[in-house]
């Protein structure tokens, strides 16, 4: 689907959180008073909450921590950032922002998941089966329903990734890229995805996924480590949250995400999504900003008949 570094990062979601004893009030649009510059501002996680603050003028987006009057942001280096907060006003070096709207920029709903549903529609959590896009592999957002893997006490799938291209008037052409085999335990939690490329000669790749309890800790890899907070948010040698790539504002039809779109953002949406007659999760289009010549990029599945995927297939269409 959209590619990651094609996008400007956004906002979050989810209401005032409490940070210890106190609930800090400060998500919304926060303006300067001449309207030039202005400020987004989320909050979220229940265990190491976290303020995250997209700045349009810088085009950053950066999350910070409160620490009495002051919003703390630390750099790779360990280095600081800080931006003052006196509940009515955010400064930041010599520019002062005042609230012009206490909404949320993005929305929160979230969407209860049945055993019968193989994907998670929550957009609660950061791992969440469809956020935003589907992907494909394991190091990104693609988390079967635990409950759905439970209750068909399945301990193992395997689906193929496909990629197909086509373009004006030629046939279709197209690959198959590798499989995915997902390892269960009973509780249906992931405990290995094997990555088997279709190649002759390229080498299995093998995540492990390791828990504290329920809890998603360390998703581990040759060469890749991602280390998660109870929120299952990623996090950094310093347990601070990562910063996501993108959060969307979603459109519900029938308590199933119909689009997403990025906050403030005017237009059609990046993400359209379709169901089957069995109210499954059947294709997700969208519009490739990052490849002007492509007119749709499209994510099809396959499921067998217990409901589980068994096919993936990417189609990028070109002019």
């Amino acid at each position: 689907m959209i590619s990651k570094c094609s996008l400007t990062t956004l906002l979050l979601i989810i209401s005032a959180v409490s940070f210890g004893q106190n609930k800090v009030d400060i998500e919304g649009v926060w303006k300067t008073q001449d309207q030039k510059d202005s400020l987004l501002v989320s909050v979220s996680g229940q265990s190491n909450p976290s303020v995250f603050v997209y700045f349009p003028g810088k085009a950053k987006f950066l999350p910070f921590t409160v620490n009495g009057n002051e919003l703390v942001h630390f750099e790779p280096d360990a280095s600081k950032m800080t931006l003052s907060f006196d509940g009515k006003t955010i400064t930041d070096g010599g520019k002062k922002y005042s609230r012009v709207t206490s909404e949320s920029p993005v929305n929160s709903k979230t969407v209860t998941v049945s055993a019968d549903d193989f994907f998670d529609y929550s957009t609660s959590n950061y791992y969440a089966g469809i956020n935003f896009y589907l992907s494909s592999h394991p190091g990104l957002p693609f988390v079967p329903n635990p409950a759905f893997i439970a209750k068909r006490k399945m301990k193992e799938i395997k689906i193929e990734k496909l990629f197909l291209r086509a373009s004006g008037s030629a046939e279709p052409s197209g690959q198959k890229e590798y499989d995915l085999v997902y390892n269960f335990n009973a509780t249906g939690q992931i405990t290995t995805v094997q990555v088997i490329p279709s190649g002759v000669g390229q080498e299995t790749d093998t995540w492990t996924y390791s828990y504290n309890g329920d809890k998603l800790q360390k998703i581990s890899s040759p060469g890749r480590v991602l280390q998660f907070d109870n929120d299952n948010w990623e996090v950094d040698a310093r347990q601070q949250k990562k910063v996501p790539f993108i959060f969307p504002m979603w459109q519900y039809s029938n308590n199933r995400p119909a689009t997403a779109t990025l906050p403030y953002m005017t237009g059609v949406p990046l993400n359209e999504y379709a169901y089957n007659g069995a109210n499954q999760l059947e294709k997700i289009c969208s519009k490739d900003v990052s490849e002007p010549n492509i007119l749709q990029h499209c994510t099809k599945i396959d499921y067998d008949k217990n409901g589980a995927p068994i096919r993936i297939t990417e189609i990028k269409i070109s002019k």
